[in-house]
């Protein structure tokens, strides 16, 4: 951080950071299509080897984010510290590598130590990715510039389940990992070869001197503690992942069972579904980007409303008979569930100092993955089995999935909570205003 009052140091030419956010926006989709391919697979993975649902909601869901979140601690901690684009590229490097090898499993074993692999890397990737995109955008771009980067979520979801589905359908489940997991070898040599280290918080100036200002995680968690608005940010972002992680790990599934559906016809279906949900992610940022000067808690009014939208359209969407139907019904709640991408992520970055944004970032995907991704699948997966004695396969994951819905409600309420708890974080003194921890150096 410069001293108080110092002009902050140039920023980046336009092109080169639109250069890099693309490079990163590659490698986040590459991680999102490597860990939808067991979603999208996971019913000829479950014929092959012979598992039960819970078990494909413990390798989809907990076993992952459980390495996934609690390594991304560690990383985050080096990654304040050291230089985050060789980290991202060697992180991408072991979660593409273990996808392949995902192709060679022959038991739930094997399986397990693939899973646990990919959520190793995996964890090095994402939150060194939004405190390099900070030092590239200024904080009136960053929410629009990481809902970009969110792009990568949906974009990758919709490449798993196309790409997985058309490999699967004409070869075999198995080499469909093997091929798809090259991608990310490749992109982790071109970050590395073609993106420079920035200079950590370059665009950024401190409105008052901050001496000895301490880094890391702890000094993240108390950070975190002592600001109510990311506290309700990061219960907001769990709550909507639970039911996120949880519709879409099994939503695949559902088609095939509930609506007899191929698996190539899975793939063609649900990619329209998931461009629309890259758009979510783009106009999430923009918005609250664009609202916030007018409107204290913009971001998070934005996803608050998203989500309170979107839980009665999933919902007719799994009510409805028929496959056309539920697709067509789909489409806009997709959508608007990817909207909190972009103005939670922004919104982290900029009530954090550049010190500690990685650590910040890692926290809330701790709570994020840990709950959401961790818990998601495995609930809906255990609550399926329960109910397929009395109901059926088909109707007993319908209504599972049904149930999962009620969390994108309680997460509405915890981003519109988090919308009021920003206004006053702003004003308090508790030192969480970007005011007064950090200034934007560039528009």
């Amino acid at each position: 951080m410069t001293e108080s009052g110092a002009a902050p140091a140039a920023g980046p030419k336009r092109a080169v950071s639109w250069y890099v956010l693309g490079v990163l926006l590659l490698v986040y989709s590459v991680n999102f299509m490597d860990r939808q391919l067991f979603a999208v697979l996971q019913e000829r993975i479950r014929l092959d080897i012979g598992l039960a649902d819970w078990q494909l909601g413990l390798l989809g869901g907990t076993m992952f984010a459980a390495f996934y979140a609690v390594l991304g601690l560690p990383f985050a901690w080096y990654a304040d510290r050291a230089n985050r684009v060789r980290l991202i590229a060697a992180a991408c490097a072991v979660w593409s590598g273990f996808t392949a090898l995902t192709g060679l499993a022959q038991s739930f074993l094997h399986l397990a130590l693939a899973r646990i692999g990919v959520a190793a890397g995996e964890a090095g990737g994402v939150a060194p990715s939004y405190s390099v995109i900070s030092d590239f955008f200024g904080q009136h771009r960053r929410g629009f510039a990481i809902g970009v980067f969110s792009l990568g979520a949906p974009l990758g979801l919709m490449a798993g389940t196309l790409l997985g589905a058309t490999i699967a359908d004409a070869t075999s489940w198995r080499w469909a990992f093997a091929v798809l997991g090259l991608p990310g070898l490749a992109l982790a040599a071109l970050l590395v070869l073609t993106v420079r280290e920035p200079a950590r918080g370059r665009l950024d100036e401190a409105a008052a001197p901050v001496p000895g200002a301490e880094a890391g995680l702890v000094a993240a968690l108390r950070h975190l503690a002592a600001t109510p608005s990311l506290r309700f940010f990061a219960a907001a972002a769990a709550c909507t992942s639970f039911a996120g992680y949880g519709l879409y790990q099994w939503i695949p599934t559902f088609l095939q069972r509930s609506q007899a559906m191929a698996l190539e016809d899975v793939g063609v279906a649900l990619a329209p579904v998931f461009l629309f949900g890259m758009a979510g992610s783009v106009a999430g940022g923009w918005l609250a980007d664009r609202l916030a000067p007018k409107l204290r808690g913009a971001y998070g009014f934005v996803p608050g409303i998203a989500q309170l939208a979107a839980a009665p359209l999933f919902f007719a969407a799994l009510w409805v008979p028929g496959a056309g139907a539920t697709i067509a019904l789909l489409v806009l709640p997709t959508a608007l569930s990817y909207v909190w991408l972009g103005p939670t992520l922004a919104a982290a970055q900029n009530l954090s100092r550049p010190e500690i944004r990685a650590s910040v970032a890692a926290l809330i995907a701790f709570f994020n993955n840990l709950i959401g991704f961790g818990l998601g699948p495995l609930v809906i997966g255990a609550l399926s089995s329960w109910l397929t004695p009395a109901l059926g396969a088909g109707e007993a994951l319908r209504m599972a999935l049904i149930w999962g819905t009620a969390f994108y409600v309680l997460g509405a309420v915890l981003f519109l909570a988090a919308g009021r708890a920003d206004r006053r974080d702003r004003d308090g003194p508790r030192g969480a205003d970007p005011r007064r921890l950090v200034r934007t150096g560039q528009p």
